[in-house]
């Protein structure tokens, strides 16, 4: 059994030592070292990934949740021969708690790894057409992750998402209209807020709680009213990661499926979707103005038991 690595060296809490740590634990379980790749750019990871799969049994990932999503990418693309595995190194690290491993010390998600990792499957997500990994979503402080920026990140940390969010919540929220078809039903609605997922959580936090990450469902979660109390009321679980959005009924609609449709017969979202954090790679037009989600690819994953 051989293994590979591909390491994103500006991802936040990468380091040589982390790099060595990890090749080392895997050598010591017995696998033996195939190749170690750097991400250069941007999207470096799809064609490393494409490169290395076939003569990988295990891939491993390091940085953080958009080299995940590159990942995810490349093998909605590929026929999977290697068991896929990542260790977070990013900021928000919300792949780490996905696939049960340490959000803030890759090198106990190393060590969790390499003596607890079960192979096992998750789901994936595509949004007219494009892979993502585990959230799309739009509205109400959507974009921040991809608004955020960089070199605040690198000196606050998690903290720099909570600082680029009080301007947009001191702003009175957009309210969007959509209709969406689901579950063999069409139904019209107003909202602030949209979170497509197959994820326990985003945004650093814990969204939803007893998630099959491989149940082959998208979960669904429509913000369609918000006053002061409820920003009063989220914002400090926000910052104890003690939110649990199924108890915010009152003011939302939340339900699964495994085929999403939303179109918007008025006025598009003011900002692009965030696929993962990132920026979708397509841009919504007044006539083009569908979003279609489909379940994508199930990806072989390597990651510990709960």
């Amino acid at each position: 059994m051989n293994f590979s690595v591909i390491y994103n060296p500006i991802a936040t809490k990468f380091s040589q030592s982390v790099l060595d740590h990890l090749v080392f634990k895997f050598i010591e379980k017995g696998y033996t070292l195939n190749k170690v790749r750097k991400s250069e750019y941007a999207g470096h990871v799809i064609p490393l990934i494409k490169e290395l799969d076939p003569e990988s049994d295990l891939l491993i990932t390091l940085g953080g949740d958009g080299t995940v999503n590159e990942a995810v990418r490349a093998f909605n693309e590929i026929e999977q021969h290697s068991v896929y595995a990542h260790i977070s190194a990013g900021t928000t690290n919300d792949m780490a708690n996905n696939y049960n491993l340490n959000r803030k010390d890759p090198i106990k998600s190393i060590d969790k790894l390499a003596e607890k990792g079960v192979e096992t499957k998750v789901d994936s997500i595509i949004v007219n057409g494009e892979p993502v990994c585990y959230v799309s979503s739009f509205g109400y402080v959507a974009p921040i992750p991809y608004l955020v920026n960089t070199k605040l990140k690198k000196v606050l940390g998690h903290a720099a998402y909570v600082v680029s969010a009080l301007p947009i919540l001191m702003k009175k929220p957009e309210r969007v209209e959509i209709e969406y078809n689901a579950n063999g039903e069409t139904r019209k609605t107003t909202v602030i807020l949209a979170l497509i997922t197959t994820s326990k959580g985003m945004g650093g936090i814990n969204l939803y709680h007893n998630v099959d990450l491989n149940d082959g469902q998208l979960d669904v979660f429509f913000l369609e009213k918000l006053s002061p109390r409820l920003i009063l009321d989220i914002f400090p679980k926000y910052l104890n990661d003690t939110i649990d959005m199924r108890k915010y009924e009152k003011y939302s609609t939340h339900f699964t499926t495994d085929h999403l449709v939303i179109r918007f017969p008025a006025k598009l979202p003011t900002h692009d979707l965030d696929n993962d954090g990132n920026q979708a790679t397509f841009t919504l037009t007044p006539e083009e103005n569908t979003l279609d989600f489909t379940m994508g690819k199930k990806i072989k994953v390597l990651m510990p038991e709960e």
